[in-house]
């Protein structure tokens, strides 16, 4: 939120906690998005870090207005990493490269990301 506050959007925390955790108004072309954030800590590998996120199957599947984007916030040794994505990105993923792995009503998302050296 701060980033964002930082480069000059407006940005505010819903009161109730119904999937929008982040909600971003852009104060000079009206424009708005909505936010989920997912964190995850990782898991050290070899050469490389995993993170595992789990998000809600219909978040990904059922469009709105305005429209959903996803950030997958992960944490490093030393330092953050952001993916940012928007809603029908993520669901073309899922559909058309299996993205993920569907447990009940949630799907899990597993991102690797690829440290030489340190993490």
């Amino acid at each position: 939120m701060g980033e964002l506050c930082f480069r000059g959007y407006n940005v505010a925390m819903p009161e109730i906690d119904k999937g929008d955790d982040v909600f971003i108004v852009n104060d000079d072309s009206g424009a708005m998005w909505r936010l989920q954030v997912k964190t995850s800590t990782g898991r050290q590998q070899a050469t490389s870090k995993a993170f595992q996120f789990r998000v809600r199957e219909t978040a990904i599947q059922n469009a709105q207005t305005p429209e959903l984007h996803f950030t997958f916030v992960m944490r490093m040794t030393k330092s953050w990493r952001f993916l940012i994505m928007a809603r029908p990105v993520l669901r073309n993923y899922v559909i058309n490269s299996n993205l993920g792995t569907l447990n009940k009503d949630y799907r899990q998302i597993n991102v690797t990301l690829h440290c030489p050296g340190s993490a």
